[in-house]
């Protein structure tokens, strides 16, 4: 393409003119015009713009403005409670013991067994014994006796010497009608008085009278070369004998002599602990009274020894 131009003419005078076009003012030589600083600030502008896009800087999203930082008001302290003393909690009172030694009669010491006789007088003076228990009472060496008595029990024996009530007086009564001699139920009366004094005695109340002398018991048992505690289980089968005596009428029961003596003629009697024939000689009426009481007794007995420490 070329560009005429039309000389020095003063119309067209700094007219270039495009062919088939329009003309334009050359611009003036060695000074910018208003519109072209801003122009050239806009480019530059721009250029910087696209510059910070393309390397990063400048995000191409509109960044989320960041609130302004509030205001914040801090919470007041809690005050402190004024320091409280330390003080140490109060030691347990330690119980004071009161060592005084208390007296003999207060600790309810036993006595001696040889010097027990007053003791087991005073344990039993309120309980009614009868005749016969005071009898018995009397003499001295009550424990000892008393363990005798077991002891010959046990062998199934009969104490007559130890008994508080006397044998009965007079012959042992027989019947003789010239064929056969038998035994008479006359002389089953000689023996009521001793049931009737068994059966009035309250066996209650002498176990519980006499249950802390059971050491001095078991003391005097020990001579026999017994051991003290198997005194215990003596009374018990003292008692046992006696209570398991059978239930024979002897009224009528047959006799044979044997030298100066009767012995009967069936053996399963004659057989029998001389404890329990003497407890049949009595008769049926006293043998029970006999048997109910050692029956009695066992049970107290054995309570007594559950309860005892």
């Amino acid at each position: 393409m070329h560009w005429r131009s039309l000389g020095n003419n003063a119309s067209t005078k700094g007219v270039e003119i495009m062919p088939h076009t329009f003309r334009t003012r050359r611009p003036q030589t060695g000074a910018l015009t208003m519109a072209q600083l801003l122009l050239i600030i806009a480019v530059v502008g721009v250029i910087a713009v696209g510059a910070l896009f393309f390397t990063g800087v400048l995000p191409l999203d509109e960044p989320t403005p960041v609130p302004p930082p509030s205001t914040i008001v801090p919470k007041p302290e809690p005050e402190l409670p004024d320091p409280v003393e330390n003080i140490p909690a109060p030691a347990p009172e330690t119980p004071v013991i009161d060592e005084t030694p208390v007296p003999a009669a207060a600790q309810d010491l036993l006595p001696k067994l040889d010097e027990s006789d007053d003791d087991i007088r005073d344990a039993v003076a309120d309980i009614p014994l009868g005749n016969a228990g005071q009898q018995y009472l009397m003499s001295s060496n009550v424990i000892e006796r008393g363990t005798s008595m077991v002891y010959l029990l046990v062998q199934g024996e009969v104490p007559y010497k130890l008994l508080p009530i006397a044998r009965p007086k007079g012959a042992f009564s027989i019947a003789d009608d010239g064929t056969r001699v038998v035994v008479s139920a006359e002389g089953f009366a000689r023996y009521d008085a001793l049931a009737q004094w068994l059966m009035s005695l309250d066996v209650e109340a002498l176990a519980a009278a006499l249950a802390r002398f059971t050491p001095l018991f078991r003391e005097a048992w020990s001579y026999y070369g017994e051991e003290a505690e198997a005194f215990d289980f003596a009374v018990i089968s003292a008692l046992d004998m006696i209570a398991s005596t059978p239930d024979v009428d002897l009224a009528g029961a047959r006799l044979v002599r044997k030298e100066a003596v009767w012995l009967y003629e069936d053996p399963a009697i004659e057989g029998l602990p001389a404890i329990q024939k003497q407890v049949l000689r009595m008769g049926p009426d006293n043998a029970a009274i006999v048997k109910y009481k050692a029956s009695q007794a066992r049970t107290v007995w054995v309570a007594t020894l559950s309860e005892a420490p």
